[in-house]
This record gives structure tokens, sequence and C-alpha cells, in this order.
């Protein structure tokens, strides 16, 4: 049995996440190059003082990690049949455009679909509205999500669904959730999402040369024009409930990030819009390949919101293209200071509870884990609306770690991986092979967002929502 952990260093500090306690130590310099000559196995853990001055106090207690096993195991059952948080329904698997990054639209060699001329029809999806609220009782807010394709094609398919839950939910609050090209919106369809408090997001990768330049129809032509017909139209009809939809970009290597971010922020039309961002889907390996340019204008927005974080300047300095980050650090940052032990079974982070969390239906009526993974994978199916859940198979994604349990057991960021089963997926199995390469990714970027932490705590950042507070310094359970 050995100690895990891992020295970090940063221009203002020398530290060291220990993952038995899983915290932060703050150290001297001179503890720190010992402590890396443990980690380096030049020098054994009993032969250093440091490490012996740090297990008197409690800390770098030996592993004991003996199993990989999730923890929601025991309680697997109970929640998929009384707790499922979240259903996403497949109403097509038709879409009017053809987006050249699209995961459905056949440019990847994975296990997933591509787009087909199949319809959800009303009997599967009420049945699958009916096996969620029978599954959902001790879930006190109920979210309704509706998925393709592109979902508009459907749309009275999708209101008959709404009135249908309206009938039989009377004691708790519904969300409904849907993500359109918005190629489709006219003023009846936005005045349904809106007057039945929908979260709209539409997809827009930034003006017409970046939108454009992926986000096609069949024939070529771009989708942004008509895209910005209807939004004109709606911000005209309805200038208050307009403010609620939010935008979605997806960035590529193509992107210009400064005149992006300028998009975002200065366009009359969505200038005050909300913007999420996400990467374009790796898969396509080599053709993914961010400039540094790229790299070099997204981190100084970064630094702008470090900035803010530490009080210097005032949030309307920071874009909304990477305001998102900071409840991201937030989130890490109390994973650290919570200071839960690891015990003798723990599991890797990154696994929901399959179906638990957000149970995706697609237009068949078979079940996957969310909507995010691939429908052609038979690993991933876990159940039908005929059979209902398959629990071995719900149990096998819910433990991906055990593919990788020798690996995982000895990992210092075992708490900080960010792997689901969708990183595992061999097609009609869980692979090693394919995730390991994930595990390296996983990691770097453990050590990276504890990184950020440590600087941010030694310029006065303690995380709270205005950025800027009085430093506590007792607030961790050791000096950081």
């Amino acid at each position: 049995m050995e100690v895990i952990f891992k020295t970090i260093k940063t221009v203002g500090g020398y530290y060291v996440y220990d993952r038995s306690n899983n915290c932060i130590i703050k150290l001297s310099k001179e503890e720190f190059e010992q402590l890396q000559d443990v980690e380096l196995k030049k020098v054994l853990p009993e032969q250093s003082s440091v490490m012996k001055k740090y297990q008197n106090k409690g800390y770098f207690r030996k592993n004991t990690l003996i199993e990989i096993s999730h923890p929601y195991n025991c309680m697997l059952k109970h929640i998929l049949s009384n707790h499922i948080e979240q259903l996403t329904i497949q109403v097509t698997q038709r879409c009017n455009l053809r987006c050249q990054y699209c995961t459905y639209g056949g440019f990847y060699d994975d296990h997933n679909r591509v787009h087909a001329n199949v319809d959800m029809k009303w009997e599967k999806a009420k049945a699958a509205i009916d096996f969620y609220l029978e599954r959902s009782m001790e879930t006190k807010e109920l979210t309704f999500g509706f998925y393709g394709g592109e979902p508009l094609l459907m749309f009275d398919l999708i209101r008959q669904c709404v009135e249908y839950i309206k009938q039989q939910v009377s004691n708790k609050v519904v969300h409904y959730t849907i993500t359109t090209n918005g190629t489709l919106l006219n003023l009846q369809i936005a005045n349904y999402l809106f007057e039945n408090g929908f979260s709209v997001v539409i997809s827009l990768d930034g003006s017409k040369k970046e939108h454009d330049e992926y986000r096609r129809f069949p024939d070529g032509s771009g989708s942004f024009d008509i895209v910005m017909k209807n939004l004109r139209m709606i911000r005209d009809a309805y200038p208050e409930k307009f403010k609620r939809i939010r935008f979605n970009t997806v960035l590529n290597p193509k992107n210009d990030y400064k005149h992006l971010k300028l998009y975002f922020e200065e366009d009359e039309l969505i200038g005050e819009s909300d913007v999420m961002t996400t990467i374009v889907d790796n898969k396509s390996a080599e053709s993914v390949k961010f400039s540094d340019e790229f790299y070099r204008a997204r981190a100084f927005e970064k630094f702008k919101l470090y900035l803010y974080m530490i009080g210097k300047i005032d949030i309307a300095y920071v874009s909304k293209l990477v305001i998102a980050d900071y409840a991201f650090l937030k989130q890490k940052y109390q994973m650290l200071i919570n200071n839960k032990p690891l015990g003798c079974k723990s599991h890797h982070g990154g696994p929901c509870i399959p179906g638990g969390k957000r149970l995706f239906i697609n237009a068949f009526g078979e079940m996957f884990p969310c909507e995010r993974v691939a429908e052609k994978s038979e690993v991933m199916k876990i159940g039908n609306l005929n059979k209902g859940f398959d629990m071995d198979k719900v149990r096998n994604l819910l433990n991906v770690g055990k593919i990788t349990e020798k690996e995982c057991k000895s990992c210092w960021a075992i708490n900080y991986c960010s792997l689901c089963c969708q990183k595992a997926d061999g097609g009609d199995h869980l692979s090693k092979t394919v995730k390991l390469p994930y595990c390296k990714i996983s990691k770097e970027n453990a050590y990276y967002d504890i990184a950020e932490i440590c600087v941010l705590r030694e310029l006065g950042c303690t995380f709270s929502e205005k950025g800027l507070s009085t430093y506590e310094k007792d607030d961790l359970s050791v000096e950081l």
C-alpha cells in the first residue's frame, strides 16, 4: 500500500494534494522539494521527515482503496424506481439541416446513428411520459426535454405531450426544455413555448461567417439569415420574453475568437442574451486543432475573469463566453473544502446514475443514460419501454471504473475524474483501450483546475458570489 499525492507548484507558492484526505496543503519550498523526491520515487516515504510531519497531523494516510465500486450501487434500484430527475424524449430523428460537425451527420467513425426519416409516435411519447411519472414520485420538480433531430419538426407532438403532462401533473413544478436550430421558429411556436415556460436554447455559432461555415441546409446553403429573420420577428412581437432565449455556440477551429466575442456582446439582436459555449466534438481527430491565436484570445478573456474573481474589475468587463467557468471553478473549490476522506470502496468522478439523472428515450422507445451517448451502441442501451430498465447494464455503466480498476486505485486524481461511460464506449462493451487515453486528459485537467484554485486563493479570492470577499484563512482544514 502506498501514499498517494500530487505536488503542485504555482508562481506564488508550493502545494501538495493529499488524496487520502481530499485536501490541499500549502508547503514551504523545502517541504515541496522533499515531497517531490518522494513522488518521483527518489526517496521512500518513510525516509521523508516532511511526510512524517504531516502523517502525525493525520494527513498522507496509506492508500486504503481496496475496491472500485460506485457508492450508489446499493440505492440504484430505488432511485430508478422513485427518483428519476429528468426525461428527454427524442421526438424525431429527422433534421432539416446537415451541420458539418453534427454527431448524427455521419462524419465520425463511431457507434452513432445518422439522421433518419423516423418520428416518435404519440403512443410511444405517452408511454415515455407515463414511465417517467411513475418513477419520479420522490422528485420534487419534473423536467421534460424535447430532442431531435430538429425537435420543432414535430411541434404538434410536443404540444400534445405538454397538454398531456398538464393533465397528469397537478402538485409539482414542471420544467420544459428544448434546443432548436431556430430555422422553424415562428410566432405561434414561440408564443406557445413562452406561455408554457420552456427553457429555449438556440444553436448559433456566431455571425453569418462563423455560423454558415458548418450549419447548412442539405443543399449546402447557410442557415444564418433565416435564423436571424425568425429571431427579429420574435423579438419585435415579444421583446420581454425574447430575453429568456439563450444561445449555444459550438467553438470550432475555424472560429476567430475575438470576432466571435465581439459579435455575441455587441450584436443589436442578441448582445444582451446569455451564451453557452461547447467545443466541437474531438472525435474528428486531426481536423479539430485550434490555432495558437484562438487559445491566446480565449486565455486573455479567462484572465479578465480571474481579475473579476479577485475584485480588480467589474463583471461588466468579463466576456459572456467565459463567465460560466466561474461556477465550474467554484464547484471544484467546494469539493476541496468539503475534505471528504477516501474510503476503502470508492469510484472515480464522472458517471451519473445512468437513466436516473437525465433518462433519454429515443423514437423507438429504447432507453439510454442521456442524449449524449451513441444510440447504435449496444452497451449504452439500458432498457426499453416494454421491459423497463436492464439493471445489469445500468450497474455496468455506473461502475465504469471497474475496467480500469488497477489504474484508478493508484490515481491521485480519482476524486476529480470527469470520465463517464461515454468515454469507454466500445460498441458492445466498455473498453479499457478506449478509456485510457481520456484518463491522461482527465488527470491533466484536474491538475490545472486545482492549480487555478491555488493561484486564485493566493490572490485573495474566496469564491463568494461577488468574487472577492474577506480572506478567511481557516475556511480550509489546512493552510492554503
